[in-house]
């Protein structure tokens, strides 16, 4: 029993063979690696002809603006921002909290220990 192919082209099976592996490799490639030119397409087959000619997409520079947007990301972006506030808004609170036990402890002290505060709070922020 012969193979179709092998009766249509007369060639050996492991010509045909290479040439169907070939054809299964080459449908895992992305479309525009593979793409034929106009002018084999046309020699191919009538059918695979196209109709209208697309120009060419541009390339894609650094300033050009993406179509995807990543919702993932903005919302990565947002919960690092909301640990930042929060972790500015405890170390206020701690520093504050240290401000009132010092003075509390040595009334004296009061008008350093604000200001050792205040340049604290310049250093958190």
């Amino acid at each position: 029993l012969k193979h179709p192919l092998e009766v249509l082209v007369r060639v050996s099976p492991n010509t045909i063979m290479s040439v169907l592996r070939t054809i299964s490799a080459l449908r895992m490639l992305p479309q525009g690696v593979v793409r034929i030119p106009l002018a084999a397409r046309s020699f191919s087959s009538p059918a695979l002809r196209s109709q209208d000619a697309k120009p060419a997409s541009p390339v894609v520079t650094l300033g050009a603006p993406l179509s995807q947007r990543n919702a993932g990301v903005s919302v990565l972006g947002c919960a690092i921002a909301m640990v930042a506030v929060g972790g500015c808004a405890q170390g206020i609170g701690q520093l504050f909290a240290a401000l009132v036990v010092g003075m509390a402890r040595n009334p004296s002290m009061k008008e350093d220990l604000f200001t050792y505060t205040l340049i604290g709070m310049g250093f958190l922020e």
